[in-house]
């Protein structure tokens, strides 16, 4: 009560010991009505301090933005001589970090950026910080605190601590602080948990800022990315220009393959029938066996070339795929082996309803390939067995077809030199052929996507697998 109110009452109260009697009285109960006051007034003040932190978390403002901003108000509030954000450093195990926002009062030292270290802290702290534990110390000299803990406190010049966890999510961040540095502080209940509830609204503004910065990484990865496939079109648009390009050479080379070293081979050819048959008898038979073998290896070149020139459109031609019937496919090439050699007594085992996507021209090249091999080296045998089928499949796998034959197979030591052009492991005399059809195969299978191996031994025969679509392509 105003000392003007107090005279005039005493005025009116002739009795000096009911008037001081009467003063008390008022005095008891006007205290508590002030003291509610000052409650109420720092409760308003302490919700305009709530709904500004709120108010922050809604509008796109930066961490350092809402820390600095909240910082100034809960010390104007609170009459501290600092308040900072202290943030642990990721993998420090809660042992090192340092302030990253912060308000002070001018005649104290600024503790931003300065580096900290207390091992105390994550052997001992740490966990229960992370269970939400408050640390309020009304004078850090009396309190049992660490050597260690004080010493970190002192170089703050920090007589009085509050101290609560920063959580993000259920990981300890950091730590809210408010520090009294002029003298001691007890800190009162309401204080302690006005503080608390600024810091979980802030442990809602550190998710969200874990939540922009995981979206601006992957928005940034995918920029990156798209930057990437952007690069890679364009490297293959060149690398498509440039194969344009080899590949019209190639023709060019293929023209001149075709045209030009057929004319002399034909000439050679030609002129060596002619004397054999015109000069028979001026040469003796050393002359006209020169002769047989010169046009013998004029007709091998010959082949060579068409070989060639074979494997050449097999690399360079365009693929249309479709559904092929591998089944109808390898029956007719069978049935065209059969008709040329018909005295042969091969038993021809051809799985039915085998059907796949692919150049039906090029996997007949494939099959023809496959089964002259299969009927070429099962010759010697009186009663021999080709087969044509596939493999049992696996989920997610892509099928496996086969060629099989009883024939002479051969040395899994020598299998690298199958699918080479022009390796042999058999002579001429003995099987003709140029040993250009397994690379050819390859080729093919490789160009569907596919792969191609085999498996054989001596006199036990060969098989040769094949696949048309790579496990990656199925998934």
């Amino acid at each position: 009560m105003s000392p003007e109110l107090f005279a005039q009452l005493g005025d009116l109260c002739r009795d000096p010991a009911a008037f001081d009697r009467l003063k008390q009285i008022l005095a008891d109960e006007i205290h508590p009505l002030e003291w509610q006051i000052i409650q109420a007034n720092f409760q308003l003040e302490r919700q305009k301090a709530l709904f500004g932190v709120i108010s922050r978390l809604r509008n796109p403002l930066d961490l350092e933005t809402i820390f600095q901003a909240t910082a100034t108000e809960i010390r104007q509030l609170m009459g501290a001589d600092r308040v900072g954000m202290f943030r642990f450093y990721p993998d420090a195990h809660w042992n090192d970090g340092e302030f990253v926002s912060e308000d002070v009062d001018a005649a104290f030292d600024s503790a931003i950026a300065t580096k900290i270290h207390d091992h105390c802290f994550g052997d001992q702290f740490a966990v229960h910080y992370q269970k939400g534990r408050v640390q309020a110390v009304a004078d850090i000299h009396n309190a049992g605190l660490s050597d260690c803990h004080i010493k970190v406190l002192s170089q703050f010049q920090v007589r009085a601590n509050l101290a609560v966890p920063l959580l993000q999510g259920e990981h300890l961040w950091g730590l809210l602080c408010i520090h009294q540095c002029r003298t001691t502080r007890q800190w009162q209940d309401t204080e302690i948990e006005f503080v608390n509830q600024i810091a979980s609204h802030l442990g809602v503004a550190l998710q969200h800022a874990e939540l922009l910065a995981k979206l601006q990484t992957e928005i940034i990865d995918r920029q990156q990315a798209e930057q990437r496939a952007q690069e890679l079109n364009q490297g293959l648009q060149q690398a498509v220009i440039e194969l344009r390009a080899v590949n019209k050479e190639l023709e060019t080379f293929s023209y001149s393959v075709s045209h030009d070293l057929r004319a002399p081979l034909r000439s050679i050819d030609g002129f060596s029938q002619a004397l054999i048959e015109d000069c028979v008898e001026q040469l003796d038979e050393t002359g006209n066996d020169y002769l047989r073998r010169i046009r013998m290896a004029t007709q091998k070149m010959g082949q060579l070339i068409d070989d060639l020139l074979t494997l050449s459109r097999v690399i360079r031609s365009d693929m249309q795929r479709e559904p092929v019937d591998l089944s109808r496919l390898a029956s007719q090439t069978c049935k065209d082996l059969q008709q040329a050699d018909p005295a042969r007594q091969v038993e021809l085992i051809i799985a039915s309803g085998i059907v796949d996507r692919g150049d039906s021209r090029l996997l007949q090249v494939v099959l023809e390939n496959l089964l002259n091999n299969a009927w070429k080296f099962t010759a010697k045998k009186p009663q021999a067995k080709i087969e044509f089928g596939m493999m049992p499949s696996e989920p997610n796998m892509p099928p496996t077809y086969f060629v099989r034959d009883d024939g002479v197979g051969f040395d899994m030591a020598y299998t690298s030199k199958l699918f080479s052009p022009f390796q042999r492991l058999h002579s001429v005399s003995e099987f003709p052929g140029n040993g250009i059809g397994l690379a050819t195969v390859q080729r093919i299978v490789h160009r569907h996507g596919g792969q191609v191996w085999t498996e054989g031994s001596i006199d036990r025969g060969a098989t040769f697998y094949f696949t048309l679509t790579t496990e990656e392509l199925i998934k």
